[in-house]
């Protein structure tokens, strides 16, 4: 029985070598001939993805005729299998606008099903697979998924299978499981039936049969086929396994080719089976040569992860990196693969015919089908891994030295991570750890991704990859280079940096709690590299002297702060840093011990920063001295008028009920504290003179004295659910509720100046300038009212739309008001009649700005690129992609903008002057 603790440890069990056999010749000797490369023969664009998922249904179908691929138009493309010509075109038809939902060849018929991703009936269409012509056609039932009694069993493995001997369809996915037989030829119905109640199904189709693996009531498991014609069960095997306690609950899966191999999977443990439902051996073959004949068609595409043991020290990542196609040996039981140029976690196995294999990639930007050819070869020689001698492997802790290390610290030691599995054949090590001589210091991990057997194949699967971590993770684009990207990952416990590297055939990845040590050491891993593989070359480095960034270790999510020639950033792992404003050089960096996500503040030569944590802290702006720290639940940006500092506060963090608190800013006393009546959702303070105003929630206005916290007036501006935004200036505050009701208010006495009103929802806070009260509604409308008597100028709708992410900002200069509108593009309006003078188009999604400054104006947009357009006609004079998303309005200052950035930079770029 082949029962194989630990899906990696799985794929382990042979590298290289699928099959030997002895040359036949007379006096040479008996060297082994087997498989030594799949070669790529074809490949062609394929963009409409592997199936949908509440189906599991395929997208293209292989056989030894042909291969069709669906397109996104609704149309199925039929290709010559051995070369990939054309040979014709199936159209979707004028009446058949709905998408492909899947396809099918067995074999001279191709099926073909449409409708909705989760529509109750899907339409079935028979083609002759030589011809193209319409066999038959009609609808089916396949019922979207139910909620059912809670010990009811549920079926989630394909709902149509189609086999040269009938179509099965799950015309039901719960309790009763409803089954449906369909004649291949002519789509007449051959059989029904109703599964067994009680258990959890999987399915898979071979050419001649379903495969239902069921964990039962009791949790018991068992394997059973079905005749696809009459619906009835053929041979039931019953599974043993270490990850099915009893009351457990693990993950089964079940596949199968068309020759008839199954693989079941429970939890960890994995069965294989012949087509007669014979389970295969583990033991040692008896034979010292095995029979090419042996061992099936490949059966799924994935990675052999010889780091099966330290999978924590690589999150999310397999090893090696490439994608490997595994063959069963069908006397033995045993696996075996060899690679192909592609990532194993975008690659996908769609079929096979008796000595190729056609693979899926899902790179982003260039999805695509590729079809392989088996190639034999003499295997002699020493011991190969992937095609390559293992001498041709690098040992990781050769690639740094301890000198490279110095940039971050003395004492550096390098700790090889040796623990490959029983039977692998690699070079010791190929992932190495460098570790700090202080507890506290950052662990750098290097690990040998991939020796190929050429440039060209490393470099191909170098760009592939980096083609999925820029869709899946932010990047650093400031120090991206020809075959080197360092990037950031988000993970539960954090965030880490990482750079990827190719020089000539290796692949190396280095990994670190610390960006600022991946910066620091990817450089010279890389100059390492080519010293060894491409000696007299160096790496091109850009030169950017008009601009810099500074790589946090966490999300940048307050805006930088500008003073005193310095720039005071935050970051999400709860370090304070201040930078050199002109140069990003680190003046100093101070940690809080906790995430910082709100605003902070720089005012009297202090530093103000308070983390998740409940720490808020003063420190010395020059030197990041700790002037004063004290224990308290911040949760709100901080807030600084003369002397004092305003907080909001919640105990516990999570309860609606919040308090705002005023502490003295040289010593950090307590001063005074207000309670809101009701829940409160954090309104800015509006300090001036005196007085401190508070927009809260249940539609009030409050006015507190600055010194005492005593109330000196309080003014119903909204309902009981309104929220109220505040917005002052000189005596008059401004309050605009969530009902659109706006009131003009004597800032010393609370007294009505004007009541007026809009008719959107506002949601964010006004904006006044040059005599005008901005404010934007949640749809995206902007309208303004004269600040002196509160008529309504105008308003400005036709920048409505869906956008989920929206936020409305306004900013005004020289006659213009700039905001962006729900439907994506920054708007310029002029600020007396408000009509639009120009727009751009920024995307949808949540944006940072306008700010305007020197006749630009700057916003960033919702991939993450920060755009300068000329703030009179809109043209575009730079933009800059950041690699992640722009989190921070832009500061403008010195000539520079500012902004923070989702992949942990602090950014400065010139506000003047071309990027690209």
């Amino acid at each position: 029985m082949l029962t194989v603790p630990g899906r990696h440890a799985a794929t382990v069990l042979l590298t290289v070598v699928l099959v030997t056999c002895p040359a036949a010749t007379a006096d040479a000797p008996r060297l082994p001939f087997a498989p030594v490369e799949w070669r790529a023969v074809w490949s062609v664009p394929a963009d409409a993805g592997t199936g949908e998922p509440s189906f599991e249904i395929p997208q293209y179908a292989v056989s030894d005729q042909a291969v069709a691929i669906a397109t996104r138009q609704g149309a199925v493309q039929i290709r010559d299998p051995r070369t990939g010509a054309l040979r014709r075109v199936i159209a979707a038809g004028p009446a058949r606008t709905t998408p492909i939902t899947g396809v099918w060849i067995a074999p001279d018929t191709l099926v073909v099903s449409r409708g909705a991703p989760n529509a109750a009936g899907q339409a079935l269409d028979a083609h002759d697979l030589t011809t193209g012509a319409t066999l038959w056609r009609r609808t089916i039932a396949v019922s979207g998924y139910g909620v059912g009694p809670a010990d009811a069993g549920v079926y989630r493995g394909s709902r149509i299978m189609v086999t040269e001997r009938g179509i099965v369809v799950f015309e039901r996915p719960d309790e009763p499981f409803a089954i449906h037989a369909l004649d291949l030829r002519t789509g007449a119905t051959t059989a029904r039936a109703m599964y067994q109640r009680g258990c959890d199904l999987r399915g898979a189709a071979t050419a001649r049969s379903v495969v239902l693996l069921g964990q039962c009531a009791g949790n018991r498991l068992r394997l059973a086929s079905m005749d696809p014609r009459t619906l009835r069960p053929g041979w039931t095997r019953p599974l043993s396994s270490f990850s099915a306690p009893p009351g457990g609950d693990p993950a089964i899966r079940v596949t199968a080719d068309a020759a008839g191999y199954v693989h079941a999977s429970v939890g960890d443990d994995d069965f294989f089976y012949r087509a007669d439902g014979h389970l295969l051996s583990t033991d040692p073959p008896a034979v010292a040569a095995m029979n090419p004949g042996r061992w099936s068609p490949p059966l799924f595409a994935a990675s052999f992860s010889a780091a099966a043991g330290r999978r924590e020290a690589l999150p999310r990542d397999e090893w090696p990196l490439p994608a490997y196609l595994i063959s069963l040996d069908s006397a033995t039981g045993r696996l075996g693969g060899l690679p192909l140029a592609t990532p194993s976690h975008r690659t996908s196995l769609i079929g096979t015919t008796r000595d190729m294999a056609f693979v899926h990639s899902d790179v982003p930007g260039d999805g695509r089908i590729t079809a392989y050819k088996l190639i034999y070869g003499l295997s002699g020689g020493p011991a190969r891994f992937g095609g390559v001698p293992a001498s041709a492997w690098p040992d990781a802790c050769a690639l740094l030295t301890g000198r490279d290390l110095r940039v971050l610290a003395d004492g550096y030691r390098a700790a090889p991570g040796a623990d490959h599995p029983a039977g692998t054949t690699l070079p010791e090590p190929v992932k190495c750890d460098w570790i700090p001589p202080e507890d506290d210091g950052a662990v750098v991990s290097l690990t040998v991704e991939w020796a190929s057997s050429s440039s060209a194949g490393a470099r191909r699967l170098f760009t592939d990859e980096v083609g999925a971590i820029k869709e899946s993770n932010a990047v650093d684009l400031t120090t991206e280079s020809p075959g080197f990207l360092s990037y950031t990952v988000a993970t539960t416990n954090g965030f880490y940096g990482a750079t990827i590297i190719n020089v000539g055939p290796v692949i190396v990845r280095l990994r670190s709690p610390s960006r600022q040590a991946i910066r620091r050491i990817s450089p010279l891993l890389r100059d390492n590299l080519l010293a060894r593989y491409q000696p007299g070359v160096r790496a091109a480095v850009p030169a950017r002297a008009d601009a810099w960034s500074h790589p946090t270790d966490a999300v940048v999510h307050a805006e930088p702060v500008v003073a005193d020639g310095a720039v005071y950033a935050t970051s999400g792992d709860g370090t304070v840093s201040a930078l050199d404003a002109a140069t990003g050089a680190v003046r100093w960096r101070f940690q809080t011990g906790g995430s910082l996500l709100f605003g902070h503040v720089v005012a009297a030569g202090t530093v103000f920063a308070a983390n998740t944590s409940g720490r808020l802290v003063a420190l010395d702006a020059a030197t990041g001295r700790l002037r004063w720290s004290r224990r308290i639940d911040v949760q709100s940006d901080l807030v600084v008028a003369a002397g004092r500092l305003y907080v909001w506060t919640r105990k516990p963090p999570w309860s609606m009920r919040a308090e705002i608190v005023a502490l003295n800013g040289a010593s950090g006393r307590r001063l005074w504290a207000f309670r809101p009546r009701g829940d409160v959702l954090n309104p800015d303070p509006v300090p001036a003179g005196d007085a401190v105003h508070l927009g809260g929630d249940h539609g009030m206005v409050y006015a507190l004295d600055s010194a005492t916290g005593a109330r000196k007036w309080r003014f119903q501006a909204g309902g009981e659910r309104d929220h109220t935004y505040l917005v002052r200036a000189g005596g008059v505050v401004y309050a605009a509720s969530t009902d659109g009701e706006v009131y003009a208010l004597d800032a010393a006495s609370g007294k009505v100046r004007w009541r007026s009103g809009i008719d959107g929802f506002v949601g964010f806070r006004p904006v006044l300038a040059h005599g005008t009260l901005y404010l934007g509604d949640k749809a995206g409308t902007t309208y303004a009212l004269d600040a002196g008597s509160g008529t309504p100028l105008w308003s400005f709708r036709k920048a409505e739309g869906e956008n989920p992410g929206y936020t409305w900002a306004a900013a005004v200069a020289r006659a213009l008001t700039y905001f962006g509108g729900a439907d994506g593009r920054l708007y310029a309006l002029d600020a007396v009649t408000g009509r639009a003078r120009w727009s751009f188009p920024l995307g949808k999604g949540r944006t940072s700005g306008p700010v305007v400054t020197d006749r630009t104006v700057l916003v960033g947009d919702s991939e993450g690129t920060l755009h300068a357009l000329d703030a009179t006609t809109g043209t575009a004079r730079w933009s800059y992609r950041t690699g992640g998303t722009v989190e921070t309005r832009p500061v403008a200052a010195g000539g520079l903008v500012y902004v923070g950035s989702s992949n942990g930079n602090v950014y400065a770029l010139p506000v003047a002057g071309d990027r690209d």
